[in-house]
């Protein structure tokens, strides 16, 4: 499940990352015939990968399948998102959509009908997958009701994110302004990873358990043995629940929600087919370890870190890599889509980032929680021997699948290795208990110390800079190919002053005046620039009078009768200052500015230049 989670997760950040205006966008039929010889290519591709599968598999055992059938589901799944990317950024997906009714307006309906078309593509995998393997991989049937329960699977790992752009489009219904302002604020994008995690811990579990058609354990023994077991181990939940297989082999148990009155045990029917009483409360011990050591919330840590991480830090890192060297030479070249480029500049590095988090760091933890919940079926006496017998036949049911590599799982001979050597001698579970917290207190070590720069750096406005850095090397290079262009060196004097780079500034004023001497907005800046630059042996009042008095000639607007009066009063004309600057406060056009003008006139009238 974590592994489809993560596929799930690269889907959305591929569609969301997704330019929001494409430069030269396609026809809508050229872009929907573009979409649709994708979609065929790729069914061509799955049946066939399928079909040659399927002709080698006679040579294989039933243990050896499971194994090659895992492989082939993953090499198609990653197959999927490379089509569905190039359905994005190479066929205009997007903005086909946003061509149908309601939709452009509506970021939850959008992502919905985006979503759609990855799964018309898992389908196709589902459909060709059934096919040829139905029989063997003990797939559900008919064909219908297993790509309807691999639906409802997948609609519970994607409902979450998008119950949360839902909610997004209400809100900007009801206040679409502060709405806005809302989510280009950094508290406006905590607030929203916060509804996220509410979402995910307590919303998304009787959520999931509803998606996913799960029925309540009927009363049994095996139920009531279930149930002593929470009390004597104080676990509260809300239901103990069957799970029907998305899949015809899921012989599994697993814990759902981190809060008691959202949490969920849920067993499949193929489990208790397979196991009887004793090793089914083994396993139940063992999900239920998961609660005790507080793994589901150690989880939300995680998450939480993650952002942090990533709000302190990503935006920092992108700024960066604009401004290095080999992306400042590619963005130059003018090779491909510059949008397209730089929204894959932003997406790629984050799935990066996702990949090494989830597969190396939560995956590490992930690994030595599930070893914590199998060493939990050792607190109580017997329960350790079950669980062994449990292993080995899953491992037996799942053939050279159960024996192969897992990021977030050690396999099954590992597993039954490791308990057998902790019945054996108890140290090796105290060991290991202590071990896990000695790591997760590195964790948080590391994370705080990281947060120390990370602070830093936002608060120093480093990003900041760094962008102004990236846009100055951008009409830096514009100006070689197009010298007299000069909106384009306006454009460069204003970055330069936001930058602290005065100097430059001025000789770009210069270079836009030359150009074109009748733009009241080069003159009026090359002006104020001339009255306040901070080295005084570049000042020229004279000069400044004279271009802030062209530019009023031009264009009275406040922001340039303010440089005029400005030249006034540095020329020593306190009242022809003042005057222009009553008038300004006159003016309803100033309400926008309006402290700024105030403390003007308060300093034409009581100090000296």
């Amino acid at each position: 499940m974590y592994q489809t989670l993560i596929f799930y997760i690269i889907v959305i950040l591929i569609y969301t990352a997704r330019p929001e205006q494409p430069p030269e966008l396609l026809q809508p039929g050229h872009s929907l015939a573009l979409i649709l010889a994708l979609g065929g290519f790729f069914f061509w591709l799955v049946r066939k990968r399928c079909r040659h599968l399927s002709q080698n598999a006679h040579q294989l055992s039933d243990a050896q399948l499971p194994a090659l059938y895992d492989r082939l589901q993953m090499q198609l799944q990653i197959g999927a998102i490379i089509i569905f990317a190039g359905m994005v950024y190479g066929a205009d997906l997007g903005p086909l959509i946003e061509l149908l009714p309601l939709v452009s307006k509506s970021e939850g309906f959008n992502n919905l009908l985006g979503l759609s078309v990855f799964f018309l593509l898992q389908i196709f995998i589902w459909r060709e997958s059934h096919n040829y393997f139905a029989e063997r991989i003990l797939l559900i049937r008919p064909r219908p009701a297993y790509i309807k329960a691999r639906l409802r699977f997948a609609s519970g790992l994607v409902v979450p994110w998008l119950s949360i752009l839902f909610i997004i489009d209400l809100f900007s219904l009801w206040m679409p302004q502060t709405m806005q302002q809302a989510l280009l604020h950094p508290l406006g994008e905590m607030a929203l990873f916060i509804l996220f995690l509410f979402i995910l811990t307590v919303a998304a579990p009787p959520l999931l358990v509803h998606l996913w058609q799960c029925k309540k354990l009927p009363d049994s023994p095996l139920r009531q043995a279930i149930i002593n077991l929470c009390r004597q181990q104080q676990v509260n939940y809300r239901e103990i629940m069957l799970w029907p297989p998305f899949e015809g082999r899921m012989a599994t148990a697993a814990v759902v929600g981190a809060f008691p009155f959202s949490r969920y045990l849920l067993i499949t029917p193929d489990l208790l087919r397979l196991l009887n009483g004793e090793e089914v409360i083994a396993v139940m011990s063992h999900e239920l370890g998961h609660v005790r050591y507080r793994h589901l919330l150690f989880f939300i840590l995680f998450f939480l870190t993650f952002f942090l991480f990533n709000f302190l830090y990503f935006d920092l890192g992108i700024a960066w890599l604009l401004t290095t060297t080999p992306v400042s030479t590619l963005l130059n070249s003018g090779i491909g889509d510059q949008k397209i480029f730089l929204s894959l500049l932003e997406i790629l590095p984050l799935l990066l980032l996702y990949l090494l988090f989830f597969r190396y760091i939560f995956g590490f933890f992930l690994r030595n929680f599930e070893r914590q919940a199998d060493l939990a079926s050792l607190d109580l006496p017997g329960l350790g021997p079950y669980l062994v017998s449990a292993f080995e036949k899953l491992g037996f049911l799942l053939g050279q699948a159960g024996e192969k590599p897992n990021w977030h799982h050690f396999n099954i001979p590992q597993r039954i290795a490791f308990l057998k050597a902790a019945l054996a001698n108890p140290q090796i579970a105290k060991k290991h208990h202590q071990r896990l917290r000695k790591s997760l207190l590195i964790y948080l070590l590391v994370f705080l110390l990281l947060l120390i720069p990370g602070t830093y750096w936002q608060q120093t406005g480093t990003v900041r800079q760094l962008n102004y850095r990236y846009l100055c090397q951008r009409l830096e290079h514009l100006l070689k190919e197009k010298p007299q262009e000069a909106s384009i060196w306006f454009a460069l004097s204003s970055l330069y002053i936001e930058n602290g780079k005065e100097k430059k500034a001025l000789n770009a004023l210069h270079q836009a005046r030359d150009l074109n001497p009748e733009d009241p907005e080069t003159l009026n800046n090359l002006a104020w620039l001339l009255l306040t630059i901070k080295d005084k042996t570049l000042r020229d009042y004279a000069l400044a009078f004279q271009l802030a008095y062209k530019a009023a000639t031009l264009n009275r607007s406040p922001h340039i009768l303010d440089t005029l009066a400005e030249a006034h009063w540095r020329r020593g004309d306190a009242a022809a200052a003042i005057a222009l600057a009553e008038e300004l406060l006159k003016d309803p056009e100033t309400t926008d500015n309006l402290d700024h003008y105030i403390r003007q006139l308060e300093k034409f009238k009581l100090t000296r230049p």
